[in-house]
């Protein structure tokens, strides 16, 4: 049975003996993109914003890492970072445009909490394969942004006009992914599964971006045990027109084969597995330990079926043996009886 345990990481100090603090931590963090010639506000919002939410989850990291001495566990820094951006709410955001010295630049505070009730720190290591993969989904998804903004820094006239507007559209979506994979890191599939559902009924939502939207919302769908119901978005995310080098849907291989190893079809199971295995190029350990569990599930059961096949009945009846031995020592015996 699949059971992530999702908590909130945080570090407090204990002042008084036996007595320690449990609030929420409060982080305040601001990002700033200066505009050059004729950039548009609402990327200057959008990158000011990611740059605000990366100094936050940095801020966060402190809070997690000292946390974690509290309970006697090191952990490294890339520990740190995931388990940083799996915790970090946000709580509130403000935009700040100013023209200082004929020039226009957008500042973005970001208010966040960060919690430490009920959380379980070791069961959270121990599932860090999950937080980690979609957190490297969250920071291939940054990373493009980052690549194109610096494309329209550096562009003039139509090329910038349409790199523009290809960025507003890639930031406002990477920002409700980006949410969504928050809040499945969270344990909050609902949430997630409510704003996917709006960006799927979107038609304006194509290709790559509606694609991944499919494959997010079969990850809530997988989370909550719903099986049947992920399969259906994974299949979805499968057949949409996409791009496996800007969004991971390639991934969906991966837990259709879960799926398909809990319910023991092993051949399938492979299949999905054999493919995540291919599109990781050999990358990814969990999916070979996947693929190899169901590939040694394959082998025995062909053989067992093979050891335990009866050649046809031509009487299609099955021939009681037991019954046969038994009437035979007890012919045996009669016979035997008789002779005294």
């Amino acid at each position: 049975m699949r059971k992530i345990i999702w908590g909130l990481v945080l570090a407090f100090s204990c002042f008084l003996p036996g007595v320690c603090s449990a609030a929420p931590q409060m982080i305040t963090a601001s990002g700033i993109y200066v505009m050059g010639e004729n950039d548009s506000p609402k990327i200057a919002k959008d990158a000011a914003r990611q740059e605000a939410m990366r100094a936050a989850t940095e801020k966060a990291g402190v809070y997690v890492e000292s946390y974690s001495r509290t309970q006697n566990m090191e952990l490294s820094a890339d520990e740190v970072k995931v388990i940083s951006g799996a915790v970090l709410k946000v709580l509130q955001e403000k935009a700040e445009p100013e023209l200082k010295d004929g020039v226009w630049k957008y500042t973005v505070v970001v208010t966040c909490e960060v919690d430490t009730d009920n959380i379980d720190l070791k069961s959270l290591l121990e599932n860090r394969n999950k937080l980690e993969k979609l957190q490297q989904e969250r920071d291939a998804l940054k990373k493009q942004n980052e690549e194109l903004l610096e494309k329209y820094k550096q562009a003039k006239g139509q090329e910038k006009e349409k790199i523009g507007t290809e960025l507003e559209s890639q930031y406002s979506l990477q920002d409700i992914f980006d949410r969504c994979a928050r809040f499945i890191q969270q344990g909050e599939q609902r949430r997630a599964i409510f704003e996917l559902n709006k960006v799927i009924n979107d038609r304006k939502v194509t290709d790559s971006p509606l694609a991944y939207a499919y494959y997010l919302r079969g990850r809530a769908y997988y989370e909550r045990n719903l099986d049947s119901e992920a399969l259906t978005d994974f299949a979805a995310a499968e057949t949409t027109p996409h791009n496996d080098k800007i969004y991971p849907v390639w991934r969906a291989h991966y837990y259709q084969g879960l799926i398909y190893s809990d319910r023991e079809q092993w051949e399938r199971a492979y299949e999905e597995l054999h493919k995540a295995w291919e599109a990781s190029q050999h990358q990814d350990k969990d999916i070979e330990a996947a693929m190899m569990r169901a590939k040694r599930h394959m082998q025995p059961q062909s053989s067992h079926q093979g050891r335990n096949r009866r050649p046809p009945n031509r009487n299609s009846e099955e021939q009681d043996w037991g019954k046969v031995v038994s009437d035979v020592l007890i012919g045996i015996l009669r016979k035997e009886a008789g002779k005294w």
